[in-house]
């Protein structure tokens, strides 16, 4: 794997880089993942963990939404 820098955007004249992380193929087919999904990461112990972001169903954040309207006594 290797980490590329890379020019995001400039503002202002200042230039603000991304970073790409070249995952091999055969990695990207072990854990089932394809081009565009959604990824989540967190740092552990000086580790970059990254795995397939939780998707909240639209259902799911309609009936959240409902009863964090509800009041409770």
């Amino acid at each position: 794997m290797r980490l590329q820098k890379q020019l995001s955007n400039i503002i202002q004249g200042k230039t603000y880089p991304k970073y790409v992380i070249i995952v091999p193929p055969s990695a990207v087919e072990e854990l089932g993942w394809d081009a565009g999904e959604e990824l989540e990461h967190e740092v552990k112990d000086e580790a970059l963990v990254v795995r397939k972001a939780k998707i909240v169903s639209d259902e799911a954040i309609r009936i959240a939404t409902k009863h964090a309207k509800v009041k409770r006594k």
